[in-house]
């Protein structure tokens, strides 16, 4: 009996070996695979940015061919065609210190608007509007050209609060500004009062034509929904147009308006001009 435990205590301490055996062979191959997944991971990570890299120098030199209207002055005065590189030259991934041909201006041959960032509302927005038609001639400049020759012109109160604004942003370890539309957020912030869009309203909806002749009323009248975005029918429009006259009240002149068969605010600003002086002669 005794002699049979001892055989069924070796079998079993064979069994045990044999699956210790077995688990620490499963133990080397799941660390090899392991180390071969981290080495895969290393080179999938390492092509990736070889690909980035390969992307902004793709888009550098089209930057540099394709488009006439920049000049690189470092390469020209070095005798270098446009679009060359100096051997050695690689470009950095996006966390990398290195410059490359992105971090230099150029000079555009169009001029950029300057801004000082004074208190007027409409100094801001007229330049923004101008930025974003050079921007839609251009469509191919990256963000980060963009906000550099935006800011190139900054002067006054402008430059010292942009100068600041990214200082700060740096030293704090926020996100920097990278994209225009990120720029514009943050000027926009700055420079138009919460209340504007408020105030256009009230603006438009208390204008009168007083001493204004009517195509200077209506231009202002046109002006205000511009900025205000608004987007009404055409019959509102005109209703507008019509209780901000100063002649509201003659009904005669009412009844001239009306039974003219205009399709466009300007044309009947126009016609209302038209009859305003009619019933200046005729008084």
């Amino acid at each position: 009996m005794r002699r049979e435990f001892r055989t069924n205590d070796d079998e079993l301490k064979s069994t045990v070996d044999e699956i210790k055996q077995t688990l620490d062979a499963t133990n080397v191959t799941v660390t090899g695979l392991s180390d071969q997944m981290t080495d895969i991971q290393r080179n999938i990570a390492d092509m990736r940015l070889a690909i980035e890299n390969l992307t902004v120098l793709q888009q550098q030199q089209q930057e540099d061919d394709d488009d006439p209207e920049l000049e690189d002055d470092a390469h020209n005065a070095r005798g270098a065609p446009r679009g060359h590189r100096p051997r050695g030259w690689v470009p950095l991934g996006r966390n990398g210190r290195g410059q490359d041909e992105e971090d230099g201006l150029g000079k555009p041959k169009f001029s950029i608007p300057k801004f000082e960032g004074g208190a007027d509302v409409e100094e801001y927005l007229t330049w923004e509007l101008k930025i974003e038609k050079l921007w839609s001639l251009h469509p191919h400049y990256s963000e980060d050209r963009k906000i550099k020759l935006a800011s190139s012109e900054f002067d006054g109160y402008a430059l010292r609060w942009w100068d600041s604004l990214v200082r700060n942003l740096d030293e704090d370890g926020a996100q920097p500004i990278r994209t225009w539309r990120a720029m514009k957020e943050a000027m926009t912030s700055r420079f138009v009062p919460t209340n504007y869009m408020r105030n256009i309203f009230d603006k438009l909806t208390l204008l009168r034509q007083g001493v204004k002749t009517v195509d200077e009323y209506y231009m202002e009248m046109e002006m205000l929904m511009q900025r205000g975005r608004v987007r009404e029918s055409l019959e509102m429009t005109m209703q507008r147009f019509l209780n901000g006259l100063n002649w509201l009240k003659k009904q005669r002149l009412r009844d001239v308006l009306r039974s003219w068969a205009f399709y466009t605010p300007r044309l009947y600003s126009a016609g209302a001009f038209d009859a305003l002086r009619s019933l200046l002669y005729s008084a």
